[in-house]
């Protein structure tokens, strides 16, 4: 489980693939200095495991179902990563619960500047409007962030200054894919029926 603030920024380093799976060696940030072998670590929200590890790296493994549902599948070499490492128990949860299982990709719209904030607006599917309330929590690419405007096909979200320097989003453009989890409590609270 982890919270979606993210706790450090980092580039691809090498990618190795076969038929099915994509082997990924992301730059270890100094602050990762507790990471061990199965190790989970939320890669721009996809929650993935440590197989391998230095004083320099660590390498993930993508499986074929992760890279259909996700923008792993197009990651590149000297991409930059949003990551935070799993929970502990008893750690602070200051943003939301994040699951690290992307429910979809979608597209960047476009960039806003209203005053001093950056509005962000993306595609939303219309089947998966269900999933989303005004002032709700989503996760955008392993970011906690609160939705600020709704629409049937899409939405919005604020963003600070310090999300805007500490993430991957402000580097973004218009068309850029990016993963989106829903909030986990409103999504079992839809199904609690079935």
């Amino acid at each position: 489980m982890f919270t979606g603030i993210i706790e450090a920024t980092a580039r691809i380093i090498s990618l190795r693939s076969d038929k099915a799976n994509k082997l990924v060696s992301i730059a270890r940030p100094d602050t990762f200095n507790d990471i061990k072998l199965g190790s989970s670590i939320a890669c721009n929200g996809i929650c993935l495991t440590v197989l391998e590890y230095d004083n320099q790296s660590f390498t993930i493994q993508v499986m074929r179902e992760t890279l259909l549902k996700t923008n792993a599948e197009g990651w590149r070499i000297g991409e930059l990563l949003n990551l935070e490492r799993a929970l502990k128990l008893g750690d602070r949860l200051d943003g939301h619960w994040v699951l690290g299982h992307v429910d979809r990709c979608v597209k960047l719209q476009r960039k806003e500047q209203r005053a001093s904030t950056a509005y962000y607006h993306f595609d939303l599917p219309a089947q998966d409007r269900k999933y989303l309330i005004p002032q709700g929590s989503i996760c955008i690419d392993g970011v906690s962030l609160t939705i600020a405007e709704l629409q049937a096909r899409s939405f919005t979200v604020a963003l600070i200054r310090h999300t805007e320097e500490n993430s991957r989003i402000s580097t973004l453009g218009p068309g850029a894919l990016v993963n989106l989890e829903y909030d986990a409590l409103g999504k079992y609270l839809l199904q609690k029926d079935i």
